[in-house]
């Protein structure tokens, strides 16, 4: 930061905590936000509490470092070791998030709580899972005989078909060895969860675990990009210590009564931040109250229907859909990063097109109201909360809401602190669910965030 080198750390971050951050940000620990957060209560708003610090997008640790390029499994990708340094940093920020827990609780009992997974888990990790997630889902595309491009973007992958038993078993025998028919037919059958002799994309990705693929990929024929995505042992080790802390956050957000948000961040772990945010909620959102919200970055190309995917999956699973809708905060970053890979942006090309992608989502929302027939045992509606600065979205969300008959007590709206003021407020004196997305932490931590978070809602 140019003011650090010209005025020195002291004095910038007194300059910071004076004007910018005491503007956008509720203090620096959990005791300071208390008042805060109560004056937001006075008025019938909520609060979204938000530990800001986060990994950055595209920074690696410095306590990852190389070993030795002659790994089984998993070569040469995951040629490197994790410092258990950062595990116990992990460890640090996951009691941060419970204690966030703990704040609303005690300050707006209806409020939220948002933790980042880059903060539970190495992003080199997160990065590694993301990639091995992408080659589990053009593997299905594999195995349906479908042409496959390697740089295609993981979102926009074609997961609509559905494969039969004996293209299943062509495929599987093609690519991998140590398998019989017979113990091919017992995996499909296990896969086939409605036994319509047919593989959905859903019940596919939902049979193949993280865990296993180093099993799995031993069978090769080719040492190719599947056999090299393959997390080694140590990462499936820190892959569950990572879940572990998850679990444990959610454990106490669901004792407490408190829902949490799981922050979406840069498309190259975004993928691993998926997957696990709905194993999460396979887990705890089965009861009235979903505890767990997935966040999808609506200026993402296809966005609407991976929502729609993730709403059919709820349904098909059993648990109740919760979700915090955003334009994104990540665009410049993301358009650098494909154009120097050479590859498409996953970015919408313009503004408009972002825009009907958001507004897309929350119709599907919307409309995935309840149903309670024998063959949707994840009957309950779908909650969301619109997080959004933009005038003209919230008075289209609302409108829709009347003309779809949905309970207000479904969805919600969110805006930063210090921002769209007029908006909240309004929103909450009408009786609408309205709240502050409320951050905290150290200045030179939270103050890179909050930049990037405000530049982001100028646009929405």
């Amino acid at each position: 930061m140019y003011s650090v080198k010209v005025l020195g750390p002291r004095l910038t971050h007194l300059l910071l905590r004076k004007t910018f951050f005491e503007h956008f940000c509720a203090g620096e620990s959990s005791q300071d936000i208390l008042p805060k957060m109560r004056e937001l209560q006075k008025y019938n708003v909520g609060g979204i509490l938000d530990y800001a610090a986060e990994a950055k997008d595209g920074e690696l640790p410095e306590t990852v470092k190389p070993i030795d390029e002659e790994e089984t499994v998993g070569a040469p990708l995951s040629s490197r070791s994790y410092d258990y340094e950062s595990e116990a940093l992990c460890d640090a920020r996951a009691q941060i998030f419970r204690v966030a827990v703990r704040g609303v609780k005690d300050t707006i009992p209806d409020g939220f709580a948002a933790i980042k997974l880059s903060g539970l888990g190495n992003p080199v990790l997160l990065e590694r899972m993301s990639t091995c997630l992408a080659e589990v889902c053009r593997l299905y595309k594999r195995l349906a005989h479908e042409d496959i491009n390697p740089n295609e973007n993981y979102y926009m992958i074609d997961r609509s078909f559905k494969i039969d038993l004996e293209t299943f078993k062509t495929g599987w025998l093609k690519m991998f060895e140590g398998k019989s028919e017979d113990e091919l037919k017992a995996m499909f059958d296990a896969m086939d969860d409605n036994h319509d002799g047919y593989i959905s994309y859903l019940e596919w990705s939902s049979g193949v675990k993280l865990s296993e693929i180093n099993e799995m990929v031993r069978g090769c024929k080719h040492q190719g990009r599947l056999f090299q995505a393959a997390l080694n042992e140590e990462e499936v080790k820190l892959y569950r210590n990572m879940l572990k802390r998850v679990q444990g956050i959610l454990d106490l957000a669901q004792e407490l009564g408190v829902r949490v948000m799981i922050d979406a961040e840069w498309t190259d772990i975004q993928p691993a931040i998926d997957h696990i945010t709905i194993f999460m909620q396979r887990i705890y959102n089965k009861g009235e109250l979903p505890i767990v919200f997935n966040t999808y970055q609506t200026y993402l190309k296809g966005m609407p229907t991976r929502v729609q995917r993730d709403l059919d999956r709820s349904r098909r699973e059993g648990w109740r859909f919760g979700a915090k809708l955003v334009r994104g905060a990540y665009m410049v970053s993301e358009r650098q990063k494909a154009s120097q890979r050479g590859l498409e942006s996953p970015i919408c090309e313009t503004y408009e097109e972002t825009e009907e992608n958001f507004h897309q989502a929350i119709d599907c929302i919307l409309a995935h109201g309840e149903d309670k027939t024998e063959a949707s045992p994840g009957g309950a509606a779908a909650e969301v909360l619109v997080a959004s600065h933009n005038r003209h979205s919230v008075e289209r969300t609302i409108q829709k809401m009347t003309e779809m008959g949905v309970a207000q007590d479904r969805v919600g709206f969110g805006q930063l602190m210090g921002m769209a003021d007029h908006l909240t407020y309004t929103l909450a004196r009408y009786g609408y669910r309205s709240y502050k997305y409320v951050p905290y932490g150290p200045v030179d931590e939270v103050v890179p965030y909050l930049i990037r978070r405000t530049q982001a809602s100028e646009t929405g």
